[in-house]
């Protein structure tokens, strides 16, 4: 859902490259995933909601001066005669003088490749409003992550044209020699395309993406040259998400006195539905562990863990070198020293792990330091990082800072936007620059469900 109107690549370009144009492929035959909307509330299992102003993981107005607050309360999003409505308000929440929502698949269903149908219907948008049905990389750091943009309406050069209802635009984004890429195209309809809704369909394989709607195809991007265009991102997972913004880079609208468009407003969608070929890849959310789970110890009593061979890895992230110390329990550990002046941190990424049967449990570990310095402990998901603050003499989670060896247990409870459904980075460190040097030791690891 970025602006992204001004194209990096021309399409002479493009087609010099083998980049568009050639016959569309067959679509995928088999149903294997699909949400009708028809129970009585949003799926959990399905979708997660994105919340807030974006300010607080570091993208105030989610990356593009966006108007809105995203929440989810079903004055916002909600089930409503078998569709999922996504509302739009003008009403004063949080930071902003608007809200909607914003709903996602992250953690719950990710895939590469297949033919993913949907049916919309978008409100009035005259003018402000920026409905989008679009798909992020699970891989990396945007655009480096790739994004596909499936359908978005309302762009300023929409509302110049006197078109804001009439036109629609998919368009992709991604990482080129290390800055950012951009390639779309738009459909003009001959009639308005609110007020009725309207099929959307995309077909995604090896050598294509294509969109469509209505079955009218407008958009083609040939990903096959993948080395010479850097189009690594087209091939791996995607995730969906659906929204509607007020505002923004996108429509040209940075100020809520510009909104027209009569709100409140509904986007509804009726269903989607995916199809895919066999050689496709489907994730809908593995079987959440239970009991204990060990993110980093050799204890013989966990149920399941992490194994540092490619399952997972531990990263130094700054100002730590390693140093000689015994273990709690078995023989490895981390033990470091970060010097005086400089931030620390460290992370054990893994790729999407389903932890919720651990949410009414503890993280525990082991720690051994003496700093006074305040430090924080984390866990990074869907919404992004959650900190517990360390700070001395404030509330420690039973670690006492005299260079002995003390557990702590932190509840799940206790971390703000944290989604134990999808968890990326299982256990985190950080610091602010320490004014003298720092010991930290930290060994036996592991979630608890209770």
């Amino acid at each position: 859902m970025n602006l992204a109107r001004v194209f990096a690549f021309s399409t002479a370009a493009l087609i010099a490259a083998g980049l568009v144009m050639t016959p569309q492929a067959a679509q995928a035959q088999t149903l294997v995933w699909e949400d009708n909307f028809n129970g009585p509330s949003i799926d959990g299992n399905k979708w997660i909601y994105d919340v807030g102003d974006g300010c607080q993981i570091g993208l105030c107005g989610w990356g593009n001066s966006e108007l809105q607050y995203y929440t989810s309360r079903p004055e916002n999003a909600r089930i409503e005669n078998g569709r999922l409505v996504i509302e739009a308000r003008r009403e004063n929440f949080g930071s902003r003088g608007f809200t909607s929502a914003r709903l996602k698949t992250e953690g719950r269903m990710h895939f590469k490749y297949g033919t993913l149908e949907a049916r919309i219907k978008v409100p009035d948008l005259r003018n402000g409003l920026w409905p989008a049905y679009w798909m992020l990389g699970t891989v990396g750091n945007w655009p480096a992550r790739g994004e596909i943009d499936l359908m978005e309406m309302g762009s300023a050069a929409a509302i110049a044209a006197g078109r804001t209802n009439r036109r629609a635009g998919a368009a992709v984004h991604w990482d080129y020699q290390g800055s950012q890429a951009d390639y779309g195209r738009d459909y003009d309809s001959a009639s308005d395309l609110n007020g009725g809704f309207h099929v959307y369909r995309m077909t995604w394989d090896p050598q294509f993406i294509r969109v469509a709607i209505d079955g009218q195809q407008f958009f083609e991007f040939a990903i096959s040259n993948i080395e010479g265009a850097s189009l690594h991102e087209f091939h791996h997972q995607y995730f969906l998400l659906l929204n509607l913004a007020i505002g923004g880079s996108y429509t040209g609208i940075l100020s809520g006195n510009g909104i027209t468009a009569p709100l409140p407003a509904k986007m509804e969608i009726d269903y989607i539905r995916l199809y895919q070929n066999p050689g496709s890849e489907l994730y809908t959310g593995a079987s959440a562990p239970s009991g204990k789970f060990g993110v980093f110890t050799e204890r013989s009593d966990m149920n399941d863990r992490l194994r540092y061979d490619g399952d997972a890895n531990l990263y130094l992230w700054n100002n730590l070198a390693p140093i000689s110390a015994s273990a709690f329990e078995g023989n490895q550990l981390m033990a470091f020293r970060a010097n005086a002046g400089a931030w620390y941190g460290l992370g054990v990424a893994t790729g999407y792990r389903n932890m919720s049967r651990f949410a009414n449990g503890r993280l525990k570990f082991h720690m051994r330091t003496t700093t006074p310095s305040t430090f924080k402990i984390g866990i990074n998901s869907s919404f992004g990082d959650s900190w517990i603050d360390f700070v001395n003499g404030g509330q420690q989670y039973g670690l006492v800072r005299d260079g002995r060896w003390h557990e702590v247990s932190i509840p799940f409870s206790a971390f703000h936007d944290l989604d134990l459904h999808a968890v990326k980075q299982m256990f985190m460190l950080v610091s602010d620059p320490p004014a003298a040097n720092v010991d930290v030791l930290i060994d036996n690891v592991y979630y608890q469900d209770r």
